[in-house]
């Protein structure tokens, strides 16, 4: 086991929740409004980006911040990874395997040695796999409406039986940091993750979630 497993490991077993919040909520990143003052479609580039910062950040790397646009800008996207921002409504979602492809491009140019991959139809089991040892977890949680968010679950809480993310959603910006890491219980999380529409049963997406591992 190296140094960076005992991070993790350790980083896992945290109780201090205040030093919680402070350390995740420097992550925060926005996704920014659109021209008509509602939430941008950048939400998978912005939980990309969070997600990066934190590897690097914990790998000790050196990097700096990646910020929102670099990721939506410079990640090599391809239409069906995501879709064309001129498009009405829809226009910049991204689709699970975009955020895979993308990671996994910036990954290699940065030298971070994590690789990610799509699990589709998860269950709870292999969303708490990953938390209890340290590691993120992008998930798409599909709202009543039919449109769909990605956010990125950091810890949980078995004890509250409460799962603890970071949310790019752009109001939480006027928030000091440690005001930044969301949470919600369980069945309120899984609700909104297991949820299907129209588009989610064409396009084969269900309980999508990105894991992250470890290739060194």
């Amino acid at each position: 086991m190296n140094a960076s497993d005992n991070i993790q490991r350790d980083t896992s077993m945290v109780q201090d929740w205040p030093a919680e919040r402070q350390f995740f909520g420097r992550f925060y990143l926005s996704q920014g409004f659109n021209a008509k003052q509602g939430f941008s479609n950048d939400c998978g580039p912005t939980s990309l980006a969070m997600v990066l910062n934190l590897l690097l950040f914990q790998a000790n790397l050196g990097a700096l911040p990646l910020e929102r646009d670099s990721i939506t800008h410079h990640s090599g996207f391809w239409p069906w990874e995501r879709l064309p921002g001129w498009l009405p409504k829809v226009g910049g979602a991204t689709a699970p395997w975009g955020v895979v492809n993308a990671f996994n491009r910036w990954a290699r140019r940065l030298e971070l040695d994590w690789r990610a991959e799509r699990r589709s139809r998860a269950r709870r089991a292999h969303v708490l796999e990953s938390l209890i040892t340290g590691r993120p977890v992008t998930v798409l949680k599909i709202w009543g409406t039919g449109s769909a968010h990605w956010v990125n679950l950091v810890r949980y809480s078995p004890e509250k039986e409460r799962l603890y993310y970071l949310d790019p959603n752009p109001y939480l910006e006027y928030l000091e940091e440690d005001k930044r890491l969301q949470s919600q219980s369980w069945a309120e999380f899984e609700a909104d993750w297991t949820r299907r529409c129209w588009w989610s049963r064409l396009m084969d997406i269900q309980s999508e979630m990105i894991v992250y591992t470890r290739i060194s």
